[in-house]
């Protein structure tokens, strides 16, 4: 086969691939959302506020009963330090979209002792927060128990 035929052949397979909606190499989002919990989690629980801020994008909307948006990664890293406990991810369930519940069990760290469980939904768009909002605990049930 003559170059140019060869390359021309090349172009049009490369072409043929661009209609695909999801490249099979790329980790899935369920991954990626997952990843990114896990990593965030590790650098809050070393202490490295500035590594744990740049898991959350510029204008990320925070919300532990009310929401706050960090405008940069400054109100980033004072909100990761602000963070009571130090927790282990107990699990991460996928959501549609963008979107995570990932649940902690909380230990003690630099506001003093901590324990329980949180959850919190998020939202992740290139690798980083857009969204952070911690759930409500669940009430506890009231009356007899059947």
């Amino acid at each position: 086969m003559r170059p140019f035929a060869a390359a021309l052949v090349l172009a049009l397979v490369l072409m043929a691939g661009c209609d695909s909606q999801e490249d099979p190499r790329a980790p899935s989002s369920a991954a990626t959302e997952k990843r990114v919990v896990r990593q965030w989690i590790a650098a809050l629980n070393e202490g490295d506020y500035g590594q744990a801020a740049r898991y959350f994008a510029e204008g990320a909307i925070v919300d532990q009963g009310r929401p706050i948006k960090l405008r940069d990664a400054a109100a980033a890293r004072i909100f990761n330090a602000s963070l009571p406990c130090r927790a282990d991810l107990t699990k991460v369930e996928d959501e549609p979209g963008p979107k995570a519940l990932a649940s902690f069990a909380l230990r003690a760290g630099p506001g003093g002792p901590c324990d329980g469980t949180v959850r919190v939904r998020v939202t992740i768009e290139d690798g980083r927060f857009t969204e952070w909002r911690q759930l409500p605990e669940a009430p506890e049930p009231t009356g007899p128990v059947v």
